[in-house]
Order: structure tokens, then C-alpha cells, then sequence
């Protein structure tokens, strides 16, 4: 039980800190050249561990777009359930006159 709430968190905290390592790595390079690098290119330079980061890379944002839809899957049949639940209840607390 703990795991599995243990390993979305991290997932998330991974992509997060990927994303900001990025954006701040861009905002340098802009600061000092005055335009923005060329990540494709930068990551051909690589040659075949470009794959490989490409891979990595897809695989954390499926994850988390995954995460995400089942989160909102959830909370959306949950509402759905308290919906139907309150309704049978407020139906179950009428009493007949007989």
C-alpha cells in the first residue's frame, strides 16, 4: 500500500524537476546568448544515447498523463457514486402513513 503511493509521487517530483532543469537551462543560455539552443540538435550531438533520453523522456510524460486520467476517471465516478448514494438515501428516510 505504501509503495504504491509512494511511486506516483516520486514519478511526479522526477518530471517536475525535469521540466524546471530545462526551462532554467534555457533561460541561461538565452541570458547569455541571446537566443534559445537548439535542443534537437544538441541531443543528435549525442549520437545514439539520444534515443535512449528520447525514450526516457516519453515514457515519464505517458506515466504521468496516465496518472492523470485515472485521477480524473476516479474522482469524476466518485461523484458519480456520492450522486447516486445520497439520492437512494434521502429516498430510504421517506415513511409510508401505513
Amino acid at each position: 500500500m505504501f509503495k504504491q503511493r509512494w511511486m506516483p509521487s516520486l514519478m511526479i517530483v522526477i518530471l517536475a524537476v525535469w521540466f524546471v532543469a530545462n526551462l532554467l537551462s534555457q533561460l541561461v543560455y538565452i541570458s547569455i546568448n541571446g537566443t534559445p539552443y537548439d535542443g534537437v540538435a544538441m541531443l543528435t550531438s549525442l549520437g545514439q544515447i539520444y534515443y535512449f533520453i528520447i525514450a526516457i523522456e516519453l515514457i515519464l510524460w505517458l506515466y504521468l498523463s496516465g496518472l492523470l486520467i485515472v485521477k480524473v476517471i476516479k474522482h469524476v465516478t466518485q461523484n458519480h457514486l456520492n450522486r447516486e448514494i445520497g439520492n437512494a438515501g434521502e429516498l430510504s428516510k421517506t415513511t409510508s402513513m401505513a
